[in-house]
């Protein structure tokens, strides 16, 4: 997939982030969800899109309701937690190497 193409599908979730979002007690969660996942896109965690994109919505909101209120810590949580479901799951306990195939 191209790099336009992943920016073009970016731009369109955040704006469904934006929506999501915008009538939360908390106006920092859509920054919080921006800034995740724009990490998380550059870091290259991103397995699954519509996962990713539905786990941090979730996890955001989480956030919200326990009363977190800094868009940056939100965003270090999001991620924190990501990794731990997500990437952590990719390596295998008895060898400590992925499962997964090698991109290339």
């Amino acid at each position: 997939m191209s790099r336009y193409r992943n920016q073009t599908r970016l731009r369109a979730f955040t704006s469904m982030a934006r929506l999501i979002f915008s009538d939360v007690r908390q106006p920092a969660a859509a920054e919080a969800y921006d800034i995740a996942l724009d990490f998380l896109w550059r870091s290259g965690a991103v397995r699954d899109e519509v996962e990713t994109y539905q786990f941090l919505a979730a996890e955001i909101s989480r956030l919200v309701d326990r009363g977190q209120t800094n868009r940056l810590r939100m965003a270090n949580l999001a991620i924190a937690a990501h990794q731990r479901l997500f990437v952590d799951a990719d390596v295998s306990p008895v060898n400590g190497r992925s499962d997964r195939p090698m991109r290339g």
